[in-house]
């Protein structure tokens, strides 16, 4: 009898030490850099993987067009490319109505028939990023797509892509505002021209995976306000609607495969932000929120970003919709925007967005006048499974 409750007592033992093991396991050992896809964002995720994965078709089409031009343009006729993109070819004749096309170059504009085709100029100049369009009002896209030859007609090779490049097209000002911060005493942290040249790159590598960034909190301020960079700001901000979000980036940085690094992780996919930097170059640390809509109960649809203090208070950032969104200028780089800028300002930093205020004297999590406190809280246990952090930190 002895014996056997002896053996009981060592299996209970052993199961305890077993699970115990397990727990620490799972506590000091888990990769929470890892981020879970449950089957709701799965099936989200798969959408939209399906919705950019377009090809050219309808290349018996192209071939007719390709014969009726006589001079190098771009095909950029957003009812075409949608058509060709989705192989959808009896959409399309070549008489029914004029097809828009490209060209950089004004004396070829003269040799565009124009009883088939509705000619555009557009410059592109080396010290931009983005060819500009001579449409009214401008319009600017990135220059960093590919395209398939037809003759003399260039194909956008991603439809879908360039679809998005050409919905965010529209080109808006800054307001160019005088700042005079002798009178504050805050010294540069960032240098905005090579800062910006790292947000260009980061744009560029997430155009990859078909995620579109849009400048939002201190990038959005600094670029409306003094069409620059903040100086004394810390880090860049951008936003990417989640619906947009494709794990891939994720992954790629944590193997190593990107040229960006993942430095820090807050959240869940549902409420998430994530910071990055460059592998090499300017070191510097841009936030990339999940931009989420949701629908009040007075029927008002608003945005919000999700935000993380370390006692595991899970807070919000909530805006009025940012949606449309325009393109701009930022040091000779593209950045899309929210096309009404001043009204997403206004509500974050309130009537006097205008003037300056000392990073030191900011907080993120009180200052800002859209913030909501006490959205969720977690344990010491939950943060470690949602929170992620390596080589994160201001100097």
């Amino acid at each position: 009898m002895r014996l056997k409750k002896h053996r009981l007592l060592l299996i209970l033992a052993s199961s305890i030490s077993i699970f115990l093991f397990f727990i620490s396991y799972q506590y000091y050992f888990y990769d929470s850099s890892v981020i879970l896809i449950d089957e709701k964002w799965r099936r989200i995720i798969e959408k939209r993987q399906a919705e950019v994965n377009e090809s050219i078709g309808c290349v018996d089409f192209l071939k007719k067009l390709e014969e009726k031009i006589k001079v190098p343009v771009l095909l950029i006729d957003m009812n075409v490319l949608e058509n060709i993109g989705k192989h959808k070819c009896d959409q399309l004749k070549v008489y029914d109505t004029l097809i828009q096309v490209a060209t950089d170059s004004r004396k070829d504009l003269n040799f565009i028939d124009r009883h088939i085709f509705e000619p555009l100029f557009f410059e592109n100049n080396e010290l931009r990023d983005y060819l500009e369009f001579a449409t009214h009002p401008k319009r600017i896209i990135p220059k960093n797509f590919d395209t398939v030859k037809y003759g003399n007609l260039a194909v956008p090779r991603k439809p879908f892509r360039f679809r998005k490049f050409w919905e965010n097209s529209r080109l808006i000002e800054c307001a160019n505002r005088t700042m005079n911060r002798k009178e504050t005493g805050e010294k540069k942290r960032l240098d905005p021209i090579l800062a910006a040249f790292e947000l260009s790159r980061l744009r560029d590598l997430l155009i990859r995976y078909d995620m579109f960034p849009v400048i939002s909190e201190g990038t959005l301020l600094g670029w409306y306000r003094e069409c620059t960079i903040i100086p004394h700001t810390q880090d860049l901000d951008i936003h990417v609607i989640v619906e947009e979000f494709n794990p891939r980036f994720v992954d790629d940085m944590r193997e190593g495969r990107s040229i960006f690094k993942l430095n820090r992780r807050l959240g869940k996919l549902d409420a998430m932000e994530l910071t990055v930097s460059p592998r090499n170059g300017y070191r510097v640390y841009t936030d990339i929120f999940m931009m989420y809509q949701e629908k009040q109960k007075n029927g008002e649809d608003i945005n919000w970003i999700s935000g993380m203090c370390g006692d595991g208070e899970r807070i919000r950032y909530r805006f009025p919709l940012f949606y449309p969104f325009c393109s701009a200028d930022l040091l000779g780089h593209l950045v899309w925007t929210t096309c009404d800028p001043e009204r997403i300002i206004k509500e974050e930093y309130g009537e006097k967005w205008f003037e300056d205020v000392p990073t030191n004297n900011y907080s993120w999590f009180e200052s800002d006048k859209n913030v909501e406190r006490n959205m969720e809280w977690f344990s010491s246990w939950e943060m470690r499974k949602i929170t992620f952090q390596d080589d994160y930190g201001y100097h």
